[in-house]
């Protein structure tokens, strides 16, 4: 078994030489150079630079990444997709982290086998500031996974994939805080990983109709810069953060929080060229909501929703939480179809006060897991409402949401209200209710739901908390209610995303991908509690360079 490991590793070596990822060469050299002014600059176009949030496709082949350029060193950020699968002769991000952890492994077996000849296996060194930039091995480079990228406006904060609901097609949308605007690509569609449908006719694709070098963005691919394409004649409001969506046939709504302006501004993407306008618009700002809207989440529509589609009325939902105010706010999108024109808007429908010892103020980041209804909805006929609606109601969702006063996890449920006359379903709401509260490291700044292979090699639900003053990713256990442990990170981590899944071997695999944001670069983090490697960082990809004042 250890042979043929080596066997493979060697092969990633090799491949790994001739495309040049070493990354020690460029860290010296980064490290010594020198900045100039920001204007006329074109960022790099395939490094990264102040690395925000960052999105695993559906099918698992690609990771999107926004770069902020957050000091302004350049004309703006990028938005680029790298590989996470093998491609153009080259290993994917996977296949490198991989074979670290299988080279781990051989040298818990065979005590010959060398740290050198584990980061050998990816065409690296040991590492020797672990301190820094944790991981066995040194970082390597970046660039060679890199497929494509595009030039947005500065300071990306936020970022949601949107799949087609009646046929092939994806989009991703960008919050750019810089322009102010929501920046949205066509992207290929891999939901099917072994039939992608792509706008570029390539595996890997941004179209956003981008001009020049810096591939920047088109005006019509930036919305929000101008107020002729939507029927109010609305622009964007400043400060556009967090962002998330609730797909739908008839058109995906899609919900900004503005975090300096009270508002929270409403997009439909509509995707039918027959549409009257057959491309994502600014429809709707609601403004006067508790201060600091920061992030968003959406609430995912019960199944019953569309079995009951005939007599029901039901509003798609969306939960805000707020950096000023101890409040959670849930807005609902009215989609005005008997309009004409259809005029879309959003309502406050409800507010959570958050009750907890300190402040309960700034939300930093929120969750919802389905999980449970899921599997429910699983076992009954699609067209069955009753036992559906027995799903909604027994069910509710799993709600998570971190708090900086004080730094904790809050842990509540989504309860979906079934209302019936004459045993008919007429509608349905939910509404949120915080029950638990959990300590966290200081400065907890996002919440992600994601998979860790268990030591049976089952799949296990985790709740993981970004810490970024910290430098630490906090696994939490919401079948027992407790943390487990401390993932370290490097300095600033920012986003979280996940690639958990069979590989091209058949095995299970599960990796947690860490934008470092201070220090500008990529971990990827073991979650297979069958090896020794969990919890620890398997590879960086950059080279890291710190901030222009510490140079």
């Amino acid at each position: 078994m250890i042979r043929r490991a080596r066997f493979a590793a060697s092969a990633v070596a090799r491949a790994l030489a001739a495309g040049g990822l070493v990354a020690g060469g460029l860290l010296a050299a980064s490290a010594s150079g020198c900045f100039t002014g920001s204007d006329g600059l074109f960022p790099p176009t395939e490094s990264l630079y102040f690395p925000t949030v960052i999105a695993v496709s559906p099918g698992r082949t690609s990771l999107y990444v926004a770069n902020s350029d957050f000091d302004l060193q350049y004309n703006g950020g990028t938005v680029q997709v790298m590989s996470i699968v093998d491609s153009d002769g080259l290993p994917g991000s996977r296949t490198l982290a991989e074979a670290v952890a299988v080279w781990v492994q051989a040298s818990e077996v065979d005590p010959q086998v060398t740290t050198q000849q584990v980061c050998a296996s990816i065409g690296s060194v040991p590492n020797m500031d672990v301190t820094m930039f944790p991981g066995l091995c040194a970082p390597i480079f970046y660039q060679p996974l890199v497929r494509d990228f595009a030039t947005v406006g500065a300071f990306t904060s936020g970022m949601t994939l949107l799949p087609r609901q009646d046929s092939a097609g994806m989009r991703l949308f960008v919050t750019v805080r810089g322009d102010p605007s929501v920046t949205f690509f066509d992207v290929a569609d891999d939901r099917d990983p072994n039939a992608i449908v792509s706008p570029c006719g390539q595996p890997f694709c941004l179209d956003c109709d981008a001009t020049g070098d810096e591939r920047r963005c088109s005006v019509g691919h930036r919305i929000g810069e101008s107020s002729v394409t939507n029927v109010r004649g609305l622009s964007m409001p400043t400060e556009p953060t967090g962002i998330a969506a609730n797909p739908q046939v008839t058109g995906d709504s899609i919900v900004v929080a503005h975090q300096t302006e009270a508002a929270a501004s409403l997009l439909v993407n509509r995707w039918d060229a027959g549409s009257t306008v057959p491309w994502p618009t600014l429809e709707f700002t609601l403004r006067d909501l508790p201060e600091g809207p920061l992030q968003v989440v959406a609430i995912p529509p019960p199944l019953l929703v569309k079995a009951a589609q005939a007599t029901i009325t039901y509003r798609p939902g969306f939960v805000v939480g707020h950096e000023s105010a101890p409040t959670l706010s849930v807005l609902r999108y009215e989609d005005d179809a008997a309009g004409s024109p259809p005029r879309p808007f959003l309502i406050n429908a409800d507010e959570t006060a958050v009750t907890v010892q300190g402040e309960g103020i700034d939300t930093r980041g929120m969750a919802i897991d389905s999980t449970e209804r899921d599997a429910c909805e699983a076992l009954q006929d699609p067209t069955d409402v009753d036992g559906l609606a027995q799903c909604a109601e027994n069910f509710p969702l799993r709600f998570y949401a971190a708090t900086r006063s004080p730094a904790a996890l809050m842990v509540g449920t989504v309860e979906v209200v079934v209302s019936r006359t004459d045993d008919i379903v007429t509608s349905v709401t939910e509404f949120v209710s915080l029950d638990e509260l959990v300590a966290l490291p200081l400065g907890p700044s996002g919440v992600y739901i994601g998979n860790i292979i268990n030591k049976k090699g089952e799949l296990e639900k985790r709740v993981f908390i970004v810490s970024f003053d910290s430098r630490a990713v906090t696994p939490y256990n919401p079948v027992l209610h407790e943390v487990e442990g401390v993932i370290k990170t490097g300095r600033g981590p920012f986003g979280l995303a996940f690639d958990t899944g069979v590989d091209s071997t058949g095995a299970l695999r599960s990796h947690m991908y860490v934008s470092h944001f201070t220090d500008s670069y990529l971990g990827v983090v073991d979650l297979d509690r069958r090896r020794s490697t969990y919890g620890s960082i398997l590879i960086s990809l950059g080279p890291p360079v710190p901030p222009r004042e510490e140079q």
